[in-house]
């Protein structure tokens, strides 16, 4: 524990965005809310050109306090942000936050002193989910991302004691490490966080995370929104194995086999009547596990059952044919995994 204030190291809290007109407010006023020094904070609010009035909200608030700043994203997307955050970065900290979270008060604190208790090289902490809206499906859309037969074993999306893990949800760096790790890779448009984090285990370090740390995420909150994110996700995968070689886990290819087993068998009822029955017992043992896990989310939340066993559906058919859309199109989107281009921004979120 840091006694004098003076003792606090200055932290630089990054906040990539991009029309988040929404959140943005509530994410960027919990950091300053923190209890940390306040002369020992800048937040760099690193915007992806948006065009909802995000970038007045933030020019309002710097009105209210100097600590922000605002800071434009040309390429717009979350690891071009991240690099121009690091580079313009005064403090001896980095902490990446998403502007679709929320974060409790004591925070910076806590990932200071976890981080310095550690001597890990990123610290993060459990991120609680909420809804996105005050919608019988918002909340179902929320139980399903705190699920694990929703996400698997992504760990940040449950709860558990402190431990090692391969990644964590935002993070907490010295500077100095992510200027020796090369910082973010500019052409992943998604996974660039467990990419990084793939680096700096592979280098050696250590990456924890500590039910100190506390934060909460706004989930969609619809299902339009629902498919659009899961199907990113899910597209992002493949194309991150193949240009970096690995930095994922087994848990994020299943939706793809569990979608591959769907076709194959559907194809196969074509020809083989015989397989129609098993495509027929294929998809009723999910709905029957799905099901169960969907009851079981009722007892937890003052959810529908029916809304949650089909947010489990979309959630788990958007991810697979998002992948197997990437194993179709990589050829023709990279050619080579040498490419050093910076990835192509995403159409504009869905809620």
């Amino acid at each position: 524990m840091i006694e004098h204030q003076n003792e606090w190291p200055r932290v630089s809290v990054l906040a990539p965005c991009r029309n988040e007109a929404s959140f943005v407010q509530t994410a960027i006023q919990s950091i300053l809310d923190n209890d940390y020094p306040a002369d020992k904070i800048e937040v760099l609010v690193l915007d992806g050109m948006s065009t909802d009035g995000t970038r007045e909200i933030v020019q309002q608030m710097i009105i209210q306090d100097s600590r922000i700043k605002l800071v434009d994203n040309p390429d717009k997307i979350v690891p071009t942000a991240m690099n121009i955050g690091i580079r313009a970065a005064q403090g001896e900290y980095i902490i990446r936050i998403d502007c679709h979270a929320k974060f409790f008060n004591d925070y910076i604190r806590r990932c200071i002193e976890v981080h310095r208790r550690t001597n890990a090289d990123n610290v993060g902490g459990y991120s609680v989910t909420l809804p996105g809206a005050n919608t019988p499906i918002a909340r179902a859309i929320a139980s399903v991302a705190s699920c694990r037969f929703g996400v698997g074993n992504s760990q940040f999306r449950l709860t558990g004691p402190e431990q090692q893990v391969d990644t964590v949800p935002f993070g907490t760096y010295k500077k100095e490490t992510l200027e020796k790790i090369g910082g973010y890779d500019e052409r992943l448009v998604r996974n660039q966080d467990i990419e990084l984090n793939s680096r700096i285990r592979k280098a050696g370090g250590t990456i924890i995370i500590s039910p100190e740390i506390k934060l909460s995420y706004y989930n969609r909150a619809t299902l339009k929104g629902l498919w659009q994110q899961s199907f990113n996700n899910g597209l992002w995968n493949p194309y991150t194995v193949w240009l970096v070689g690995g930095g994922l886990s087994l848990r994020h290819f299943i939706p793809m086999v569990f979608v591959l087993g769907i076709a194959v068998l559907l194809a196969g009822s074509v020809l083989w009547s015989a397989m129609f029955w098993l495509l027929l017992g294929y998809l009723s043992l999910y709905s029957f596990f799905a099901a169960i896990f969907a009851i079981q989310a009722t007892h937890q939340n003052k959810v529908n059952i029916s809304n949650v066993w089909i947010c489990f559906w979309v959630l788990h058919i958007a991810y697979g044919v998002g992948s197997l859309w990437a194993v179709l199109t990589i050829p023709f989107k990279f050619p080579s995994r040498k490419t050093k281009q910076v990835g192509k921004a995403l159409a504009d979120r869905k809620k």
